[in-house]
């Protein structure tokens, strides 16, 4: 649910500039003259595929992992007698969670997620199933497997629309443009001192030492 979120809020971030042709995105840098207007109008266009791609992205993924229940299917290998008391038969299904009320408490320190060894485990995991929520019925058009493999279209569209928007930014960008103001931004800046800061004529002028505190007439001011 959380990837959900931050995928629809890069969707709304994607959104601004192309409904309101303004924002960061679309800032125009050391792009070729005359160029200016071409440029942002193909980037709101680029930006519009990348954000039904983020949509979809979003849609999928949200069917994925909140309308469908996934459920991890065991059996038992050899018969086994669990902590409820209960002996249960070698080839006898349970659901992950059956399966933890059946082993717990158990002297292995393995678990279900993290068997400590297979060979050793008294049972085999034998299939996932995927299941849609009542409160989700609406949705079962769409099959879990379908949602999956377009969630990935999703994803590939997406990544090919980056890609697009960098080749379309480096093709529209004045290359010596760009050059003068790296250069400009990475000169060195020399330190300089203020004018006159080793001008001491007018300080030997204000400063005076005390006579008796040399013990002697102090020298007369030249003239």
């Amino acid at each position: 649910m959380l990837f959900c979120i931050i995928l629809l809020a890069i969707a709304v971030y994607l959104a601004i500039p192309v409904i309101s042709g303004k924002g960061k995105l679309l800032a125009v840098e050391n792009i070729k003259k005359g160029k200016e207007k071409t440029y942002v109008k193909y980037l709101r266009l680029i930006y519009l595929v990348l954000l039904i791609a983020v949509l979809l992205m979003a849609a999928f993924n949200f069917v994925e992992q909140v309308a469908y229940e996934t459920t991890y299917h065991y059996e038992f290998t050899e018969d086994y007698e669990g902590a409820d008391g209960v002996v249960h038969p070698a080839g006898e299904s349970h659901t992950a969670t059956e399966m933890r009320e059946i082993l717990i408490p158990t002297e292995s320190s393995g678990s279900l997620c993290a068997p400590v060894d297979a060979s050793t485990q008294p049972y085999r995991y034998t299939e996932t199933t995927h299941t849609l929520k009542a409160r989700y019925s609406f949705l079962s058009f769409l099959p879990y497997e379908t949602a999956h493999v377009l969630n990935f279209i999703s994803l590939g569209l997406s990544m090919i629309t980056v890609v697009g928007l960098f080749l379309f930014i480096n093709l529209m960008t004045d290359k010596e443009a760009k050059k003068k103001a790296q250069a400009a931004r990475t000169s060195p800046v020399r330190p300089s001192m203020p004018k006159g800061a080793f001008d001491f004529s007018d300080y030997e002028d204000e400063v005076q030492v005390p006579a008796d505190s040399l013990g002697e007439e102090p020298p007369a001011k030249k003239k």
